[in-house]
């Protein structure tokens, strides 16, 4: 009986082994059963887990990642010539992923797999038959051909992902035109500066954006474009462009030199590298280039001269180009999630910085040339490994918390323009009773560092505190 059991229990999973598309709830009763539900917690960890270091609540870590896996399953149905935008119903469906160490998909599990409420309405999951029969078979196809294999991830792993059906109606706005029909409808297109043409599912750049010769501001991100008209610098009122969240053929299309272009967005647009023609741009003055995977070379930065804002987000940058030195406008630098070790103390040559924010990196110090940064106002540097400060500029804010200080920065109490102060979360012993001769500040976080759970220093800590908020200082 039991080597009968046994062989049932092979045929059972093998004739569910080509399967690979299964709604939650029969997920859990045909697959989870077998494994004794180690599917999710460990064969298959998420990848957000994975990719920071244990940290699940660290988005962004893997943001570039499942934007990619759903742009390639969108491209895939497409070229099925299935749009999921054509469906009748309009709902929400979440899914889950599981990859195998070699890149391929073991399951596609969609659903929520219990019943859902909004605001006391119920969030259905179901399509209708001949719908969901064509949703799980372009899946099923996705999943039989489909690898992805994040760097430097050898295992398996797990990733949450979502899809709308439907079309969601757009809201008119008399600032701008927001779908194609009404941009070919419009009759007074000389009059029209703005196109928010976002999130249209639009496969090929909008010609009909030429009719519009005065405009100023487009925005066609988060599409399926990959190829973008030359013809656009033909526009030659157009300050605003975002093309963020669409895949680029950067070989294909080239920036010309212009006088009027001011702000470009290339977010999460598969940029391996800065275009030469890039430095056309004479006039930019906001650019951002964040959540991509660049390879920045040292001279990138060189004609870039009239940048005010520069947006580096998330690019897993190991270094940051010596040119950044060259960028005398810059107000504002966001160099947020990426494993810089350290800052070129070219940086400290811009002298018109407002802005730093080098938070989420695994830096040991800042340049000790810092203190020359006369209009430094702003340091955004906590999740790092600072355990020391060299002298500062008078800032207004300075968030260091989540690093390694032991004992508190003394260059602190220099700054007497300081409003806002975080130091949450490292291990200082000493109570900072000097912060009281500091009198512009606003607010102050200083929870979980030591000299907050000893009882010892209890008294001279509530001193202080109620000393700051008597002031109408914020204490945290």
């Amino acid at each position: 009986m039991k080597k009968l059991l046994f062989v049932f229990s092979l045929c059972f999973i093998d004739s569910f082994g080509q399967q690979k598309v299964f709604k939650k709830e029969i997920f859990d009763i045909k697959i989870m059963s077998i494994h004794k539900g180690k599917v999710y917690v460990k064969e298959y960890p998420p990848l957000v887990s994975i990719l920071s270091g244990g940290k699940t609540n660290d988005f962004k870590s893997y943001d570039v990642e499942s934007k990619k896996i759903m742009y390639d399953y969108l491209k895939f149905a497409r070229q099925q010539n299935i749009r999921f935008t054509d469906f009748s119903k309009t709902l929400y469906l979440p899914f889950e992923l599981f990859f195998n160490e070699k890149g391929e998909i073991d399951y596609f599990v969609y659903g929520y797999g219990k019943v859902v409420f909004n605001n006391r309405k119920f969030i259905s999951d179901s399509l209708n038959v001949e719908e969901n029969k064509i949703f799980i078979d372009l899946s099923e196809d996705f999943c039989k051909n489909y690898k992805f294999k994040p760097k430097g991830v050898n295992e398996k792993f797990s990733i949450n992902l979502g899809l709308n059906f439907g079309k969601e109606p757009r809201k008119a706005s008399k600032k701008s035109i927001s779908t194609i029909e009404l941009a070919e409808k419009c009759d007074q297109p000389d009059t029209v500066k703005s196109l928010m043409l976002n999130k249209l599912y639009l496969e090929s750049f909008p010609e009909v954006v030429f009719r519009f010769k005065n405009l100023e501001e487009l925005d066609i991100s988060d599409n399926y474009i990959e190829e973008i008209s030359n013809k656009i610098w033909d526009l030659k009122h157009l300050k605003f462009l975002s093309l963020s969240g669409n895949q680029i053929d950067f070989e294909s299309f080239s920036f010309k030199r212009n006088k009027h272009l001011k702000d470009l967005n290339l977010q999460f647009t598969g940029m391996e590298k800065l275009p030469k023609s890039l430095k056309r741009n004479k006039k930019l003055e906001i650019l951002f280039l964040g959540n991509n995977r660049i390879v920045m070379k040292n001279g990138d930065f060189k004609r870039l001269k009239r940048l005010k804002v520069l947006n580096l987000y998330n690019l897993k940058m190991f270094f940051l180009p010596k040119s950044i030195g060259k960028l005398k406008s810059l107000e504002e630098l966001d160099l947020y999630h990426n494993e810089l070790k350290n800052l070129p103390s070219e940086i400290c040559r811009l002298n018109n910085l407002k802005t730093l924010a080098v938070a989420n990196n695994q830096l040991w110090d800042l340049p000790k040339e810092i203190n020359q940064m006369t209009k430094l106002q702003t340091i955004y540097a906590h999740h790092n490994r600072l355990n020391t400060l060299p002298n500062l500029p008078n800032l207004k804010l300075l968030d260091v918390g989540y690093n390694l200080f032991k004992v508190f920065p003394e260059q602190v109490y220099e700054l007497k323009n300081l409003e806002e102060f975080d130091i949450t979360n490292n291990q200082i012993k000493d109570i900072p009773d000097k912060l009281l001769a500091l009198k512009n500040l606003q607010k102050v976080y200083f929870h979980g560092n030591e000299f907050m759970k000893s009882n010892e220093k209890s008294k001279e800590l509530l001193k202080i505190v109620a000393e700051l908020e008597e002031r109408q200082v914020l204490v945290r």
